[in-house]
């Protein structure tokens, strides 16, 4: 009699543990998906890449534009703002996605800036 009760027990908390997964994982879907008559959020994470231990790169969509943010413990850097692509489909493809094609002129960009501070950081040391 005792196994019984263990097993009935064992299945209903089973049950309700599938159930309250399955509400997440919906709820979820829902929340990046949106839902008909509740307006999109207007600021939207498109990708995030860890540099460093407490250091991160955040491509942000705000409206129009796409920002590059360099986030630290202390402080979040903007190193880069564009237009943002009004066709979603080409920067999600594989094409574009495996290519370096379109990362170009943010590389140069940033070639540039890192030129720009470590040449202002040695004329830093070198002055008395």
């Amino acid at each position: 009699m005792q196994t019984s009760n263990w097993m009935s027990f064992a299945v209903s908390f089973s049950v309700v543990i599938a159930l309250l997964g399955g509400l997440l994982f919906l709820l979820r879907r829902a929340q990046s998906r949106g839902l008909p008559g509740i307006p999109q959020r207007r600021i939207r994470i498109l990708e995030a890449a860890s540099v460093a231990p407490r250091q991160k790169l955040v491509l942000l969509r705000v409206k129009d534009q796409e920002i590059l943010l360099g986030v630290s413990a202390q402080q979040m850097t903007t190193l880069a703002t564009f237009a943002a692509d009004t066709d979603e489909s080409t920067a999600s493809s594989p094409k574009a996605a495996g290519s370096g094609e379109g990362l170009a002129p943010l590389a140069k960009r940033m070639a540039d800036r890192l030129k720009a501070s470590t040449s202002s950081a040695a004329a830093a040391r070198d002055m008395p």
